[in-house]
């Protein structure tokens, strides 16, 4: 039986309880992030917890626990679960409250902290590669919802991901009100082109992730390419060499094809190939 944290104990996931009233439930008044540890050591954990404190500072969240605190609770987790590479999502809401929105807004956080033992996507992804729908549902404007908050308020991307699943694709290009590229629902998106690598740039709205910019870094420092974020059309994909797409989860997954237009003759490419051998020297992973 697994354990879970919640509000400060380590509880039995099937004897967790959270109230109806909560305002996470009633509102998505929420925020999350999700990460990985290899080997029990917690991957580029600072850069999450920084962004978890930017977030919870976003939306006046009296975010107690330091950095070393949630690290204790998560190497405990660790522990009781008995995981050795282990994903992560800690969720925090504004807790128990009232219905409608002239309530008052203080109260007490609802810490949630899930961990499993990370299990992974098909070799089939990273050998042959994945098709790419463009969404029809838009991105948020950030002049109406901060995209830097990482917010489980997420029924953008839900949407997203329902219109992939309809298409039969593994994933969707979401693209802005200004019909730039932005993200995919649950990723972030780079294409190659010589020795250029390009990703949308902050200003179109997407969520700047963690991955996103250990691609970015792993891309100049490791395999001698510049990285140029910009404004893009979907037609920029089209005289690309390679497209892929990163997250936490699904770490870097080669993209073949595109809205039926094929990349690299339908071939994986050496630099996505590349990618991940060195993303996963960067966490620690032996392949």
């Amino acid at each position: 039986m697994s354990y879970l944290y919640l509000n400060g104990q380590f509880v039995q996931s099937d004897m967790a309880k959270v109230s109806v009233f909560d305002q996470g439930f009633l509102y998505g008044d929420g925020i999350f992030e999700s990460f990985r540890s290899v080997e029990n050591q917690l991957y580029q954990f600072p850069q999450h917890y920084q962004r978890l404190v930017q977030s919870a500072k976003a939306l006046s969240y009296p975010l107690t626990m330091t950095q070393s605190q949630l690290e204790a609770v998560l190497l405990e987790l660790n522990e009781r679960n008995g995981l050795k590479n282990a994903y992560y999502r800690i969720t925090i809401t504004r807790g128990k409250g009232e219905i409608g929105f002239q309530r008052n807004m203080d109260s007490d956080l609802t810490c949630l902290i899930v961990a499993r033992e990370f299990q992974g996507f098909a070799a089939s992804y990273y050998q042959e590669g994945i098709d790419l729908q463009v969404a029809q549902t838009r991105r948020n404007a950030p002049e109406a919802i901060n995209p830097q908050i990482k917010s489980i308020s997420n029924l953008n991307s839900l949407l997203g991901k329902l219109e992939a699943k309809a298409a039969g694709a593994f994933e969707v290009i979401m693209l802005n009100n200004k019909d730039h590229i932005c993200e995919g629902a649950a990723s972030n998106i780079f294409w190659s082109r010589g020795p250029w690598v390009f990703t949308p740039a902050i200003s179109t709205g997407l969520l700047k992730g963690v991955t996103r910019s250990t691609i970015m870094r792993l891309c100049e420092e490791k395999l001698n390419l510049r990285v140029i974020s910009g404004e893009f059309k979907l037609q920029d994909l089209q005289f690309s060499d390679e497209v892929f797409i990163t997250s936490t989860s699904l770490e870097i997954v080669p993209v073949v094809k595109v809205e039926g237009f094929t990349i690299n003759q339908g071939e994986v490419g050496p630099i996505a190939r590349q990618l991940r051998k060195e993303l996963h020297r960067d966490m620690g992973i032996k392949d």
